[in-house]
């Protein structure tokens, strides 16, 4: 994927077409300040993947603390069961 460098004063100056051209040249636009890069903008579908990739990788770390704490899905099942019942 390409990548695009544009100053603050730049993406101020025509900010659609900025989001047009992510959208369809599938370009990911670096928003920059002073030379130091400050945000980004990406297409919708994009953000989408990198949030869905961000939330499994959390899970699969999770997952790997559970087994080497030696506590199987069940037993968390159970706890999680338990408490919620406590509450009700």
């Amino acid at each position: 994927m390409k990548a695009i460098t544009v100053t603050v004063a730049e993406g101020k100056r025509d900010f659609s077409a900025l989001i047009r051209e992510a959208v369809e040249k599938n370009e990911d636009i670096i928003v920059t300040k002073r030379g130091k890069p400050m945000a980004v903008i990406v297409p919708y579908g994009e953000y989408q993947q990198s949030r869905k990739a961000g939330a499994y990788r959390k899970i699969l770390e999770a997952r790997a603390a559970f087994v080497k704490a030696g506590v199987s899905a069940s037993d968390v099942y159970r706890k999680s069961k338990s408490e919620l019942e406590k509450r009700g």
